[in-house]
């Protein structure tokens, strides 16, 4: 059974409680990330396109935040559910990303009894887990929670999509301040939150100097020593560029062909015809690969 409209079908057994582990729910345009895109983490790149990791660096469109009162009379703000596809969808791609269930939506019941009273409240919601896979990074699963409002047929229809769309949201706020992740704890509100400042990653692997001396990927990798001989004072930006390209894929056990094709695939250009600016973020990219893989090989 397949759900085209971004909420979990919301299908139960005889006592109310899903089961049906095999339910998959896809994203805007119906489908799953092929799973050649999704277990496609290229040695020589980082998982998440750079302009990916820019487009989730930014701050979040006020438009899109939603409030709501809560405890103590105080307003706290959210993502709707649509927002959260509707984001996934503008920054992954409808094809880039996909949603299923981690395992039962399970309803829950709750006791309670009043102290003075000895009166016993039950209350019942569902729980579901909900795994989150977008093409170029691991797969996110976390559980959300919806309450029964009432105890109907459409009530527990209601809480069942409730529970689903809530662990799509949390899933998704790993992927930090574009699906929602400052507004968890005691972080202010949208409104307030100042502008983050976006440091690129070294080419050289060394964070503390990228943050020291605020250089942007492409001087970071022009000032970098060269590990081959000759002059190159006469070398143009883009030289430089391909030229620490090269030696970096070097580092990762891939020759010159290999990231020629690698270039295409990822740009549809030639690396000889990519201009300083295009070839930056593929630095910047490749730089950051090496550097998770020489951080696990140290682990």
């Amino acid at each position: 059974m397949v759900n085209r409209n971004g909420n979990n079908n919301g299908h139960g057994s005889a006592n109310g409680v899903h089961k049906d582990t095999a339910v998959v729910a896809r994203n805007g345009n119906g489908h799953k990330p092929d799973a050649a895109i999704v277990s496609e983490h290229d040695l020589l790149w980082d998982g998440l396109s750079p302009t990916v990791t820019q487009a989730l660096a930014q701050p979040i469109d006020p438009d899109l935040v939603s409030q709501r009162k809560g405890r103590g009379g105080r307003s706290f703000d959210y993502l709707e559910g649509h927002a959260v596809i509707d984001q996934a969808n503008h920054i992954f791609g409808y094809g880039g990303w996909g949603y299923e269930l981690a395992g039962d939506v399970t309803l829950r019941r709750i006791e309670t009894v009043n102290p003075q009273t000895g009166e016993v409240k039950v209350e019942q919601g569902y729980s579901a887990p909900v795994r989150v896979t977008v093409a170029g990074a691991l797969p996110r699963t976390d559980v959300g929670v919806h309450p029964v409002a009432e105890d109907t047929f459409d009530g527990h229809d209601t809480a069942m999509k409730g529970a689903v769309t809530d662990g799509l949201k949390r899933a998704f706020r790993s992927f930090g301040v574009q699906f929602g992740n400052g507004f968890y704890g005691d972080q202010p509100q949208v409104g307030n939150q100042p502008q983050p400042q976006r440091v690129p990653a070294p080419a050289n692997g060394n964070s503390g100097q990228a943050q020291s001396n605020g250089k942007s990927p492409v001087r970071q990798a022009q000032s970098l020593p060269s590990t081959g001989s000759g002059d190159r004072r006469n070398e143009s930006q883009e030289e430089m560029l391909r030229r620490r390209l090269f030696e970096i894929a070097a580092e990762q056990g891939l020759d010159e062909d290999q990231v020629r094709t690698a270039v295409v695939d990822r740009t549809g250009k030639s690396i000889d015809d990519l201009t300083a600016a295009e070839l930056g973020p593929l630095v910047e990219a490749a730089a950051n690969k090496l550097r998770q893989m020489k951080q696990a090989q140290a682990a």
